[in-house]
């Protein structure tokens, strides 16, 4: 009997130029290192990381994968390469103790922004960043250039090659699954994971950064004795933290039989429902494109079918699917003074700031149950509030 995941396993099409697709991160693993926060030298070298080892460090968020050998190590080693106008970014967001967004700094990073996106542009990352910036641009206008948070060219070729050698070996599509009862629906959870997120450097987005998990969501609606009512009744696509939720028979999603098609945005592995160019924000022409004209998987070709219920080291590790970027201010100051010397915001530098943050956009991301935030995903126990699916 075909399982209800095999039943609606999606269809992704890719973006022409994409490098990297949905695996195992058991493939990661067997290149990648682990280390601890501080260190210079990891806790298990290239090659020998096993589950057993994130097993045994799963409650340490200070833990991190390290899928390349080249590039930065270190935070202050980051933000070297970043432009001016990032640092200043950073060093006025690490300032702010408290976000103030309001819906008059909305509406002028994000032309779509309305009552029915509102929530949904709310959860992106990036929306943190944004006030301190956009409050020097009410009366100035736009910047010239979009801020990017980038990782080195070398890290990125790294992080390709090292895949590419393994996807020579075998082409281990995959994804990861489970189903969550949530109210008066069942939702069967899609996720992937991507070894690399090239998304600012090879496609002119806002970041780059190791590991990348993003999916798709589907809701059944359960009658009164509790069993699942088929067809679907909504689908919602992932990406950036934020999510798009369509009825199952919009006109606007792609469906193949049983099997709904996602459009994957290069580089930053956000799925879509449909071929074209997204814009996320208005502000700098910062655009997701989504074409399909490159490999499709087809809900045939998927390798791996994991449960994530089976795969309790992968969900229980609190660690980062890649590097992650502590930088100490205090041995950046130096840094920092010398980059805002002859800029408007030269005050900044001697202003108090945290100790330490932890780079925004290019830290890896934690798995699919735990956030950025250290916390629990909200779409992980309970994703119909998330996705705002109707109640009932």
């Amino acid at each position: 009997m075909t399982e209800l995941h095999q039943k609606y396993a999606p269809i992704l099409r890719f973006t022409r130029g994409e490098s990297f697709f949905p695996t195992r991160v058991e493939d990661m693993l067997s290149y990648s290192t682990l280390y601890l926060k501080g260190q210079d030298s990891p806790l298990v070298r290239r090659g020998e990381v096993t589950p057993d080892h994130l097993t045994r460090y799963r409650q340490s968020p200070e833990i991190f994968l390290r899928s390349v050998d080249s590039g930065p190590l270190f935070g202050a080693d980051v933000i070297g390469d970043w432009s001016q106008e990032t640092v200043e970014l950073v060093y006025r967001w690490a300032q702010e103790s408290v976000v103030n967004w309001t819906e008059e700094l909305a509406r002028r990073a994000y032309s779509w922004f309305s009552p029915k996106t509102k929530s949904a542009a709310e959860l992106f990352w990036w929306n943190r960043l944004l006030p301190p910036l956009l409050k020097g641009l009410l009366e100035s206008g736009p910047a010239d250039e979009l801020p990017r948070f980038i990782l080195p060219m070398e890290t990125r070729d790294a992080a390709a090659e090292r895949y590419q050698a393994w996807l020579r070996k075998a082409s281990n599509y995959t994804y990861y699954y489970r189903q969550v009862r949530d109210g008066n629906y069942l939702c069967l959870q899609y996720w992937f994971f991507y070894s690399y997120n090239d998304w600012a450097r090879s496609f002119k987005g806002l970041n780059d950064h190791e590991g990348d998990w993003e999916g798709m969501l589907i809701f059944f609606r359960r009658d009164g004795q509790g069993r699942l009512q088929e067809p679907p009744a909504y689908l919602t696509y992932v990406g950036h933290h934020s999510r798009m939720t369509k009825p199952w028979e919009h006109a606007e999603v792609e469906r193949v039989g049983t099997h709904p098609v996602g459009y994957v945005a290069a580089g930053s592995h956000a799925t879509y429902p449909q071929a074209k160019t997204y814009p996320l924000l208005a502000l700098y022409n910062l655009v997701d494109q989504a074409s399909g004209d490159d490999v499709t998987i087809d809900h045939d070709q998927w390798v791996y079918r994991i449960a994530l219920d089976q795969v309790s080291w992968l969900t229980d590790y609190r660690g980062s699917w890649g590097t992650r970027y502590w930088l100490n201010t205090e041995r950046a100051r130096t840094f920092l003074t010398l980059a805002l010397a002859t800029t408007p915001f030269s005050f900044l530098a001697t202003r108090t700031t945290p100790r330490e943050i932890e780079l925004p956009g290019v830290s890896a991301p934690h798995g699919p149950m735990i956030g950025d935030t250290g916390q629990e995903r909200p779409q992980w126990a309970n994703p119909a509030a998330w996705a705002e699916v109707p109640v009932g």
